[in-house]
């Protein structure tokens, strides 16, 4: 009896540190992205690059296996608009997997091949609507939509620079499309989050 008191005590704390979490808005769960075109490795780029930006500036990202579990087992009665999530259903996924903020959107990417100079070179522009659902106020307290384009040199891109973490994937004229589209998505993501995180809206 003593053994289950104990463990009936564990699990009521883990749930109150949850639910303490939660509500201090330091947790982040980055729930299952849409995309549109990109492979694999281009949508990895674009959770690792939320990732990235939002723990370095003092956000607990919750681990994306445990984020996307809880998502499928919620799925067959979630509730979707435009392809996106209902915001009524946000609330009781956000309390699911413990999370102050969630967020969500989409990624679509347009890569061509144009002729410069003397031979094909590779572009890739991605397009990214962010969106962040607030567990404590019960709604979506941003949203954003951003471009990036594969071809933008470092020197215009100020406006990205000091939330982009890691140095943008290098790419050269020709060749696959795959570093275009990261790079795409790198630039796209950073340019549609950095808004909110320069604004006095942290982590307390």
């Amino acid at each position: 009896m003593k053994g289950l008191r104990i463990s009936a005590l564990g699990i009521a704390l883990g749930a109150l540190a949850v639910a303490s979490q939660a509500q201090t808005g330091g947790s982040v769960a980055i729930c299952p992205w849409q995309f549109n075109d990109g492979n694999v490795t281009s949508r990895t780029m674009v959770t690792d690059t939320l990732a990235k930006i939002l723990e370095h500036n003092g956000y607990t990202v919750l681990t994306q296996g445990t984020v996307e579990d809880s998502y499928r087992s919620m799925a067959p009665g979630m509730r979707m608009r435009h392809g996106l999530p209902d915001v009524g259903d946000l609330g009781k996924y956000s309390t699911s997997v413990g999370a102050g903020r969630l967020v969500y959107g989409t990624t679509s990417w347009h890569t061509r091949s144009i002729w410069v100079g003397t031979g094909p070179k590779t572009i890739s522009t991605a397009d990214v609507d962010l969106y962040i659902y607030g567990a404590k106020s019960g709604k979506i307290v941003y949203q954003r939509h951003a471009q990036g384009r594969s071809d933008e040199r470092e020197s215009v891109l100020k406006d990205v620079g000091d939330v982009l973490l890691t140095p943008l994937i290098t790419v050269v004229s020709g060749g696959p499309a795959t570093p275009r589209e990261q790079r795409a998505a790198q630039i796209a993501i950073a340019r549609a989050i950095r808004p909110w995180i320069r604004r006095h809206d942290q982590p307390k």
